[in-house]
């Protein structure tokens, strides 16, 4: 018997920012959605458009009754709107999808490693 491997299909997703008050201020994460799923919704996704290479099964979490992946974190203090605002990778986001979706957004990613060698 053959496995036969197929390639996966680049699709559009909206980068999208979810801003939430916790108890101890502003929090935000950088999301994304499948624009097929978006569609598909009543709620309205306002982002930017990426067309990515996402495997099945990233969805981890759900808004507004939708998958969403949850991309990065912010980290430190400030509104996360800010342009000088840091973001933290989620577990198990790959570093080029989390890049791609951070970057129409003008934002910055901790750089982890760079850290760990500097301490």
């Amino acid at each position: 018997m053959q496995i036969l491997k197929r390639a996966i299909k680049p699709q559009d997703c909206i980068s999208f920012l979810h801003i939430y008050s916790t108890t101890w201020g502003t929090a935000g994460d950088i999301c994304l959605i499948r624009e097929s799923v978006a569609e598909t919704g009543l709620c309205k996704f306002i982002g930017h458009k990426v067309r990515l290479v996402l495997p099945k099964g990233m969805e981890r979490h759900y808004l507004g009754g939708l998958p969403v992946i949850k991309v990065a974190g912010h980290v430190g203090d400030g509104h996360p709107k800010d342009k000088n605002s840091l973001w933290e990778i989620y577990e198990g986001v790959s570093r080029e999808v989390a890049i791609a979706a951070i970057k129409p957004w003008g934002f910055k990613l901790v750089d982890i490693d760079a850290e760990m060698y500097h301490n």
